[in-house]
């Protein structure tokens, strides 16, 4: 079996995201989008963190049309073996396509890290989403996440960056298949100490719909 290193992991990274920019220029994909997620995670113990996270969507991937806004809030407890527990309140604004509506969602998340190399981590994370909305559509429901990723790290010169890879998938409670898809691609990048930047590309399918192809970046701050 050949194993790849980190350059090729990055290599491979960096030509699948300048192929989703050249497919958007010659009109290839479905369509595409711009997300932005900024965050900031307070350490209250060595096993109690707080994390804000502030996300937008927009319709273009210049960041231009926002559709939608939230503002999320939680507890993440750091268990023994690598395990960690969270639990979250988020509140959402959309508008799109003459539809506005307003979600309030509660989600409890568990999650395991693994070394697989020196150079290469694993982990895992899944989501129960309790989804409530205030308006009459959608209809309220549960929603799963199981989230698989694989990570690294490398230098360019002096610049540190850990490329990832990952693939998320998305049921609801009444019906047991696949409802969506995420597949995703980036990097993040250390600025210093305490802020980290993020870039990749999110290929995101839906059952009977059309892929979205999405831009996302944000700066995540940490003390």
């Amino acid at each position: 079996m050949q194993h790849h290193g980190p350059k090729f992991i990055l290599k491979t990274c960096l030509m699948v995201f300048f192929l989703f920019l050249s497919t958007r220029t010659y009109g290839i994909c479905d369509s595409s989008q711009a997300w932005l997620t900024n965050s900031a995670t307070f350490s209250l113990s060595s096993r109690l963190d707080l994390k804000i996270v502030q996300h937008g969507r927009y319709l273009d991937i210049t960041y231009s049309n926002p559709y939608l806004k939230n503002i999320q809030g939680g507890i993440l407890f750091k268990l023994p073996k690598n395990f960690y527990f969270a639990t979250m309140y988020r509140r959402d604004h959309v508008e799109i396509r003459d539809s506005i509506y307003n979600e309030n969602r509660i989600t409890l998340e568990g999650g395991w890290k693994t070394e697989l190399t020196d150079k290469l981590d694993f982990d895992i994370r899944f989501r129960t989403e309790i989804r409530e909305f205030e308006e009459a559509l959608p209809e309220d429901h549960l929603r799963f996440r199981l989230q698989l990723r694989l990570k690294t790290e490398l230098n360019i010169g002096k610049l540190k960056i850990k490329p990832y890879i990952a693939n998320e998938t998305f049921g609801k409670k009444k019906i047991y298949t696949v409802q969506n898809n995420r597949f995703y691609v980036g990097t993040t990048i250390p600025l210093s100490e305490h802020v980290e930047f993020e870039l990749a590309y999110i290929w995101l399918s839906t059952r009977n719909a059309e892929s979205i192809h999405i831009l996302h970046s944000g700066f995540a701050l940490k003390f």
